[in-house]
């Protein structure tokens, strides 16, 4: 009878175990520094409203309201204002979970900021998964010593960069956003050398 108890144990706190990587589960224990507008009962409802299939809606502590938009097993997209957004995606490793967390404010136009972090919501450096793409890397000129490069770069003052994921995929896409801060007349003249995407390849340990 002992016996069967502790099997009984172990398979209930593996199913534990697997529950706490869902990214809801993630979420309604994020740490309370790290977002700070919604708290716990809000998260919670907003998941409960979402798969009862409901507009998944709360207010926030800055007066605001929040919308859960997109809650899958490993993703999880949330208005958290009229002008910004979270995004999170757990990357499963072999033997470790790391979260993404993509932060975007939206004025003037999008622009994103990542943080990555292990199960026991540490800071992991960046580099360590990721290099980041800059605007130069979107200017595409066939002659890289051009002029049309220098002049390129010193036309966008407003270096915004927006980050996006979803739940099909671990990639990461990164988008011109900077293109939205030129006048017409720039935007016009430069949009033929500028990539629309670059996109960022999971190969199973970092990102590419």
């Amino acid at each position: 009878m002992k016996h069967i108890i502790y099997i009984v144990g172990v398979i209930l706190l593996g199913m534990a175990n697997v529950s706490a990587q869902s990214v809801a589960d993630v979420w309604q224990k994020l740490p309370r520094n790290l977002h700070t507008t919604i708290d716990s009962v809000a998260r919670l409802d907003m998941i409960d409203l979402y798969r009862a299939g409901m507009t998944a809606t709360a207010p926030t502590l800055m007066g605001d309201t929040a919308q859960l938009t997109t809650l899958s097993d490993n993703y999880l997209l949330l208005r958290t204002s009229k002008a910004s957004t979270m995004q999170i995606k757990l990357i499963k490793l072999k033997k470790k979970t790391i979260y993404a967390i993509i932060t975007t404010v939206e004025g003037p136009a999008p622009n994103s900021h990542i943080d990555l972090y292990n199960e026991e919501w540490e800071t992991i450096p960046l580099k360590k998964y990721i290099k980041l793409p800059t605007v130069n890397d979107f200017i595409s000129v066939d002659n890289p010593s051009a002029n049309i490069r220098q002049e390129i770069g010193k036309s966008i003052v407003i270096p915004t960069i927006q980050y996006t994921m979803n739940d099909s995929t671990n990639d990461i896409t990164a988008l011109p956003s900077f293109m939205q801060t030129l006048d017409k007349e720039s935007r016009e003249r430069i949009m033929p050398h500028i990539q629309s995407s670059i996109k960022l390849q999971w190969n199973g340990k970092k990102w590419k």
